[in-house]
């Protein structure tokens, strides 16, 4: 087949002369075919009326071409192109007929013409059905397609399984529809099951693939169903409808591999927009660790909402220059963009940054928050997470900025690692701030916004699930019992900013992560999306399908299930997914001393002093007595010589 043109890669002008010399070669067999049948001898003589089949080519191939039958496209053709067929060879045997009635030819059978006119159609259309089949690929070996199963056998459904069957990439198989009038009948040639036959299916037709409309029904319907294909190891793609194509609403026709946030059973709730413009517009607000997964998406919802200047602040210089390219195409002329390099631990650059830009609300998203490398990195992680939020806090309430928002973490609470414990000093720091009476700089507003696990951020089990899951496995899983809270980051930025806007001072805003997620079923329903059948307990045909889930034990500060709330005085707010406390907190006095004593120990490097200080200050926390990080075991061995 590699030594010919497909009938695809052939000009539109050669084309049309092929079926134009099809046309010329089957009109006159159709007439010997019908005189044929009329006398029951192929070997009939002819020579009394030999002129009707060059008449018959000549009449058909004129009205085809009259009719544009020759710009209709094959692979495209269906029931409406057929039309011209049945008019075309309907005026060649009119002319036929008549020419046989003006030139006398009596050997002519009389009911030829009507004979001609059903073989005709027949090899005419029916030539050009069988060229289309082979762009459907029922001819196997020249056109494999990957066999697929369509959600839901409505109007939507049935469109999308026409523009399938007409291109090159995918094979409908299967409707799977819950409406049972509609069980075990075809369109198309396919045939309408239900979902309960779903996983017979896959294995009876090999299907890798269900497509479904994105409208599939309403948002808890459509959660539920996305839950239950989640149970199957099948991918699973949703497609725009043809209505929102042709209408505009769904600009991106490609196919989308539905995502684990996707199945999330959390209830979008509206954004306040008047609390959103509140907070944003017209305003001059520098972000904090702009190039992370929060600080980057809180910048990125903000530039929706015109700041009047948006300055980026981050030691990352990499992940700076690639925000900073994202986000240019972004501003509007309204809104300016500043980048700034720079550290929090450095307060002096901070402050000139703040007074340059004339700062006016400050978010603090800069931290380290990855526990187990905070646990091999006790120095470095509690001077960033805690000094570096004492120095942000004091720079700010000496300057002209009104407002700190402050992200914290569920890991703050009731903490079992470093990381957590130095967030929730941080917390504190930003308590006592609150706390302070006015300065000459004005009332400041500092507040914490309190939530857990981001989807896809730096640190995150999902990227990580998802590269053991394209290596093949195995995917590595902490322990069967954990798990987490998780929310996605546009919807995590959002609420952070919403909740800042209603602050007044001390709060700590914590979000609605919804129900925690078991770690192992997120692990089983990824490998589940990717196609991938969850081993060892799951069974395959191939075994290459099967990726083993290990479990590898608790890393060290890690604890089986997080918590959101540190006491039981929790009120609401004029949001539904945002609830308010206020926690206990430390007298000022003390809070000086131990920030002077901790930013002193951990120049010094001094472990010893920096274990005391946290487990003193952090109700409830304890270090692990045999800590990872090594310049902690070594100093604790000196101690004790």
């Amino acid at each position: 087949m590699s030594e010919f043109s497909s009938p695809s890669q052939l000009s539109d002008n050669t084309r049309r002369y092929l079926l134009m010399v099809a046309d010329a070669l089957a009109l006159p067999v159709a007439l010997w075919v019908a005189v044929a049948l009329r006398y029951g001898d192929p070997y009939h003589d002819v020579a009394a009326f030999w002129w009707q089949f060059p008449l018959a080519s000549l009449l058909g191939v004129a009205a085809f071409r009259r009719l544009d039958l020759y710009r209709a496209i094959i692979r495209y053709i269906g029931p409406g192109s057929m039309l011209p067929v049945i008019q075309g060879v309907t005026i060649a045997a009119l002319g036929v007929s008549l020419s046989a009635y003006l030139t006398g030819a009596a050997s002519f059978p009389r009911s030829a013409p009507i004979i001609f006119w059903f073989v005709a159609i027949l090899l005419v259309g029916g030539g050009r059905i069988l060229v289309r089949a082979y762009f459907y690929g029922i001819f196997k070996g020249y056109l494999v397609r990957e066999n697929v199963a369509i959600y839901g056998a409505d109007k939507r459904g049935v469109q999308l399984a026409t523009a399938l069957l007409n291109g090159n990439e995918y094979m409908p198989v299967v409707f799977i529809d819950e409406n049972r009038d509609l069980r075990r009948n075809t369109i198309h040639g396919i045939p309408v099951s239900g979902l309960a036959n779903l996983e017979r299916l896959i294995r009876e037709f090999s299907i890798k693939r269900i497509l479904l409309s994105q409208s599939n029904g309403d948002d808890e319907r459509r959660r539920a169903l996305l839950n239950r294909l989640s149970e199957l190891p099948i991918l699973i793609n949703t497609v725009p409808d043809i209505d929102q194509l042709v209408s505009g609403q769904a600009e991106h026709p490609q196919i989308r591999a539905i995502e684990i946030a996707d199945l999330l059973g959390r209830e979008r709730v509206p954004a306040d927009e008047g609390l959103i413009q509140q907070a944003i517009s017209g305003r001059n607000i520098l972000v904090t660790g702009a190039a992370g997964t929060i600080g980057s998406e809180l910048c990125r919802k903000m530039l929706e909402w015109t700041p009047a200047r948006l300055v980026l602040y981050d030691n990352s210089e990499y992940g700076l220059f690639q925000l900073e390219q994202e986000l240019k195409p972004m501003v509007g002329g309204e809104t300016e963009l500043v980048v700034q390099l720079g550290s929090i631990l450095n307060p002096g650059h901070l402050r000139r940054v703040l007074e340059m830009f004339d700062v006016d609300k400050l978010y603090h998203a800069a931290a380290y928050k990855h526990v187990p490398l905070v646990e091999q990195n006790i120095i470095e992680g509690v001077r960033n997470n805690v000094v570096g939020t004492w120095l942000v806090a004091g720079v700010v309430s000496e300057s002209g900025v009104d407002e700190l928002v402050m992200i914290s973490s569920d890991k703050a609470v009731r903490p079992t690692s470093v990381m957590g414990a130095s967030k929730r000093l941080a917390e504190l720091i930003i308590q006592g701030f609150a706390e302070q009476p006015e300065t000459g700089q004005g009332r400041k507003t500092f507040s914490v916004v309190r939530f857990g696990n981001v989807l896809k951020s730096s640190g995150s089990v999902v990227p990580l699930f998802e590269e053991q899951i394209r290596k093949g496995g195995p995917v590595t899983v902490t322990h069967p019992e954990t798990s987490r809270y998780f929310m996605t980051c546009g919807e995590a930025s959002e609420l952070v900013i919403q909740a800042g806007e209603m602050a007044e001072g001390g709060e700590i805003f914590m979000l609605d992560m919804g129900e925690p997620v078991r770690i192992r079923e997120l692990a089983e329903k990824m490998i589940h999306l990717h196609g991938k059948v969850a081993g060892p307990t799951e069974a395959a045909a191939d075994p290459s399908d099967v990726i083993d889930i290990e479990y590898i034990g608790l890393r060290p500060g890690e604890k089986l299930a997080e918590e959101l709330m540190i006491g039981e005085h929790i009120t609401a707010t004029r949001h539904s997914k945002i609830m308010q406390a206020r926690e206990v907190s430390v007298a000022w006095e003390e809070l000086v001393d131990f920030c002077t004593r901790l930013e002193d120990a951990c120049r010094k490097a001094d472990y010893k002093v920096v274990r005391t200080l946290l487990e003193k200050f952090v109700a409830g926390y304890r270090m692990a007595d045999r800590a990872v990080d090594p310049g902690f075991a070594k100093s604790e061995s000196i101690s004790d010589q």
